[in-house]
């Protein structure tokens, strides 16, 4: 059985806040609302054939967990708010850029408790637990990113989807 949140209402918080104080039998968990297709147009590119977007309820659960508990690499102490609001921020990105494996990174411009952007990593055409050919949008990570401005200049511009303009103050 699956888990369906619509990131547009309030009760997604809570909903997700759930998924960091159980650890759950491995659902996926949709996101409905997320409009990810809109990125289409911002980057010129055919990412996304689907508006929607899934996480694995492991995935989640590992999210929000203390960073240092065993399992660190993936633990990244995030609050049920900083996912909240970077899903629903998405189609607003300071960035969005190919990662290894032929994974999309999307950086929103919300700025998270950790008061850095989040880097949420979607694999696309990824299977569900149950139908492994279903070809969905997943989300692989989502972590605090640091740095930013410094890893984006080491990448290969090729890599780099689109890139919001820096906002400039006349003086």
């Amino acid at each position: 059985m699956n888990k369906v949140i619509n990131i547009k209402t309030k009760k997604a918080i809570k909903e997700i806040r759930e998924f960091k104080i159980k650890k759950y039998t491995p659902v996926d968990v949709k996101f409905e609302n997320i409009h990810l297709r809109e990125l289409n147009k911002l980057t010129s590119v055919e990412l996304f054939d689907k508006n929607d977007l899934y996480i694995n309820s492991y995935t989640l659960w590992k999210l929000m967990q203390p960073i240092g508990s065993s399992g660190a690499h993936n633990y990244h102490e995030l609050k049920a708010e900083d996912i909240f609001n970077a899903l629903n921020n998405l189609i607003n990105p300071q960035c969005v850029f190919k990662v290894k494996n032929e994974r999309i990174a999307i950086i929103p411009v919300f700025i998270s408790s950790f008061d850095e952007p989040l880097m949420v990593v979607v694999e696309i055409g990824s299977g569900l637990i149950k139908n492994k050919k279903a070809n969905i949008n997943r989300v692989v990570t989502m972590h605090p990113k640091s740095n930013l401005e410094d890893y984006l200049e080491k990448m290969n511009s090729t890599d780099i989807l689109y890139r919001a303009k820096k906002e400039t103050t006349g003086t």
